[in-house]
């Protein structure tokens, strides 16, 4: 049987009917990448209300979570004040997605984390963000973001020894890139160890320093799946997941 993955879903209020209606959705980019790496997608809906008990239901149901991408996490988060580009997420999946991902953590459970997932893995393990990277002045400047949700691309440098490497099968790949954030170089958070730059040097990928699976990656590799390197992101969860899967 195929390895379950969870997926994170984002959360947001549709204003346009006269009755404002509040929604979960996922974007099929992330469930058809699990479909295509051989899992099981089970989309998890951003529940009203959740605790530690509820949380831990969800994670008895899957093998292996996938963290999406999203708007930005509140600042509060890492003691920051609230940068004016900053568009936090909604307060439902705000709250939701770093709760989740702790509990899931703990349990040492495969992690996948993309773009806003990998922010939310490295404030969850104490690290901080930079919240507009533009305001960093980084030269030669590299392109993290096009208008209207268009995708720049660049390449990344990965660190030879590392998972990431192994599993993209390089040191170097092209990337996709739709971001404003990033996590900081100087606190990526505890036990995450910095895997691939930018070439204006932001950090593009960490993963768990003691050899479990829990990859972080700033791209959306979703969206390359036609591409052997970044299908291979998924392949390596699912990978995980059924290995985790009791006999």
């Amino acid at each position: 049987m195929r390895p379950v993955i969870g997926i994170t879903s984002d959360f947001d209020v549709d204003t346009r009917p006269q009755q404002p209606r509040e929604r979960s959705s996922l974007q099929a980019a992330y469930s058809d990448a699990v479909f295509a790496a051989g899992g099981l997608p089970l989309p998890l809906p951003v529940p009203p209300e959740h605790d530690e008990a509820l949380r831990a239901e969800i994670l008895a149901r899957v093998d292996g979570l996938l963290f999406t991408g999203g708007d930005d996490l509140h600042p509060q988060h890492y003691g920051e004040p609230l940068h004016p580009k900053t568009r936090t997420l909604h307060e439902r999946r705000d709250g939701f997605d770093l709760a989740l991902f702790r509990q899931a953590d703990a349990a040492r459970m495969p992690i996948l984390a993309i773009c806003l997932g990998y922010q939310v893995a490295c404030v969850a393990r104490g690290g901080k963000l930079i919240q507009h990277v533009d305001d960093l002045g980084l030269k030669p400047p590299t392109v993290h973001a096009l208008p209207k949700g268009q995708s720049a691309f660049h390449t990344v440098r990965i660190t030879p020894d590392s998972r990431l490497a192994t599993i993209v099968g390089s040191t170097e790949i092209r990337v996709n890139s739709r971001h404003h954030q990033a996590a900081d170089r100087e606190y990526p958070g505890r036990g995450l160890r910095p895997v691939a730059l930018s070439p204006d040097g932001l950090l593009e990928a960490s993963e768990d320093m003691d050899g479990r699976f829990l990859l972080g990656v700033q791209w959306h590799a979703e969206n390359l799946i036609d591409r052997p390197e970044h299908l291979a992101l998924f392949r390596a969860l699912v990978g995980a997941a059924a290995a985790r899967r009791p006999s």
